[in-house]
Formats: structure tokens, C-alpha cells, sequence
């Protein structure tokens, strides 16, 4: 899958899409510089980056933000690319529009942190837009990720809505319907297609590019090896490290709160049991995310435990 040319002319976009962003007009956009260099924090979601960019917000010339607004919409944006229905040069247009604002009056700092999983599909406008980029990846076991992601309600309410009848809001594969996705399914044809394209984007683009597991980056002993590693793949220095209090209280996020994003704990954790975790799912259910996600499972050393091995075999 490669997203580097679309059948599209250079800065169309869908209908629905340049309804919901009329302001942003699809033109050349202007290079940002908030910082020395820019990190893109990039995933499908529900992997502890409201945890990432708090810790970062510690560090002076680091500025480190989460989902920052306007985020929201630039989900439907990636979706329609993952869905090859825009190209490149079009979503750089939309997120220099989108961050113009709001790095505006950003000045003096060594780095600029964005965690933000709206905008994983913009990996490879970023250079577009800014300079010194770098794009850490991490990726999470999708029988978790299935679980937290439907546990903070992405089938329920206002989400599931929007999951179904909003165009591009969810990631709908090419020969299926909206209709056919439930929320297992639906979440795991996002987690493919995120970490698909962004793996893409890593083979096409190792310098700029690192990768990272969920489960080792929140190992039990915080903080973990791999933490740390992905702090200074961020470009942060020994000092920097040695300064950073992985134990504060949570801040940035605790206040944060929108139509699809009710207020809550600042860790921005699953609160309701809708999904149960993946062990005491259904032989059907495993073989449905083996069927869609099985080959990078693989990839990334998933799904070789014994208890999912047998649901497998008993399907």
C-alpha cells in the first residue's frame, strides 16, 4: 500500500471534506518553524500518549501538545487518504492551515511535541509543512487496542453515530460497507490500516522514523528502557532525561472535553467494560481479528500465545 501519488490532481479533496473545512483553502501551504525540530507522535489511539506529551510538557523549550485543536476533523482527512480518496499535497495544504494558528507565537523552542492520532495519515505531508521532522510510531497489540478503543466508547452514543453515517469518520476497506463493520471489525480495519501506512512510511523514510511497542515503551518498571529511548529519539538530551519526573500528576489533558470526548480522568483511560479483554472473547471474535490483522500481528510478534492459538483453532 503506497500513498505516494494519488489518481487525484495534486490538492483535490471529496465533497464532504471541503464542506466540513471550507476555510481551508487547498493551496501551496506555507512552512511552519514552532521549533528547531518537530516530532509527530503518531498511532492508532489508545496507546498513553496523553501520558508522552504530559511528561514532555515539563522541559521548557519543549513544546509538547496533545490532539491540539483543530485534531477532530483531520480524522475524517486521514481516513479518506488511508482510503486513497486524497493525495498528498492535499493534506499538506489542510495541516499547514490547521497548525498555522496555533504555532503562531510559539518562539524559542528547542522542540515541538504533537501526539495526536487524528493526523496519522499526514506522515508524509509533514515535510511539507515543517522542517526537521521526525515521526515516532507506536504501535499496540489490537486485542487491546480493540478493547480500550470500545471500552471509551467508540460504540456508543455520539461515537457509534459517528462511526456509521458520518463520511470518512470511520475506515471503511474497499468492497465493505459501514453497514457490515461492527465495532470489533471497524476498529480493527483502522488498527491495519494505520500501522500498514505508517510502517510504509518507515521503510520509504528510516531516517526520520522510529518505532515503538506499546507494551515495552508502560513496561512495569517506570521508567521503562523504552521510554527513555523514545524520549531521545524525540531529541531530548541526558540532562533532559535526568530532569523529568515520570511520577508528576497528570495536567494537560485533565480539563480537556468536547462533544466525542465527554469530560474524564486526565490519563484519559477506558472507563465501562462493553468489550471484554481478549481472552475471554469468542472463538469467533479471535478469528475475525486474525482474519483481518493476522499477517502484521505476525510482524510485530502477536498472537503466538497458546490461549489464542487454541480460540483459533476452535473457530
Amino acid at each position: 500500500m503506497s500513498h505516494t501519488s494519488s489518481p487525484l490532481s495534486d490538492r483535490t479533496a471529496p465533497l464532504f471534506l471541503r464542506l466540513v473545512t471550507p476555510a481551508w483553502r487547498l493551496k501551496k501551504p506555507a512552512k511552519l518553524g514552532p521549533a528547531d525540530s518537530s516530532v509527530f507522535i503518531l498511532s492508532t489511539g489508545r496507546t498513553g500518549t496523553v501520558y508522552i506529551s504530559d511528561i514532555l510538557t515539563q522541559l521548557d523549550d519543549v513544546h509538547s501538545v496533545h490532539e491540539p485543536k483543530p485534531s477532530r476533523v483531520l480524522n475524517a482527512w486521514t481516513t479518506a487518504f488511508l482510503m486513497g480518496a486524497v493525495s498528498v499535497p492535499a493534506m499538506a495544504s489542510v495541516l499547514g492551515v490547521a497548525r498555522q494558528k496555533s504555532l503562531k507565537n510559539i518562539q524559542g523552542k528547542r522542540i515541538y511535541v504533537e501526539s495526536n492520532n487524528f493526523i496519522a495519515g499526514f506522515a508524509d505531508a509533514l515535510p511539507h509543512v515543517f522542517d526537521n521532522e521526525t515521526v515516532i510510531h507506536i504501535v499496540r497489540d489490537p486485542r487491546d487496542f480493540i478493547t480500550s478503543l470500545t471500552n471509551r466508547g467508540d460504540d456508543k452514543g455520539i461515537r457509534r453515530w459517528f462511526n456509521r453515517y458520518v463520511p470518512f469518520w470511520a475506515y471503511v476497506p474497499k468492497g465493505s460497507s459501514k453497514k457490515q463493520l461492527n465495532a470489533l471489525t471497524r476498529a480493527t480495519h483502522r488498527w491495519v490500516a494505520i500501522n500498514h501506512y505508517l510502517s510504509d512510511y518507515g521503510t520509504r523514510n528510516p531516517d526520520s522514523y522510529h518505532l515503538f511497542m506499546f507494551e515495552a515503551v508502560f513496561a512495569k518498571k517506570q521508567p521503562s528502557a523504552a521510554l527513555k529511548k523514545l524520549f531521545k529519539a524525540c531529541g531530548l538530551t541526558a540532562n533532559d532525561l535526568a530532569r523529568l519526573d515520570y511520577d508528576a500528576k497528570p495536567r494537560a489533558h485533565a480539563s480537556r472535553f468536547s462533544l466525542l470526548d465527554p469530560p474524564g480522568d486526565a490519563n484519559n483511560a477506558s472507563k465501562h467494560a462493553h468489550m471484554a479483554k481478549w481472552k475471554d472473547w469468542s472463538p469467533a471474535e479471535a478469528q475475525a481479528v486474525h482474519d483481518i490483522c493476522g499477517p502484521l500481528m505476525k510482524k510485530y510478534g502477536y498472537g503466538h500465545e497458546p490461549e489464542w492459538q487454541a480460540k483459533l483453532s476452535n473457530s
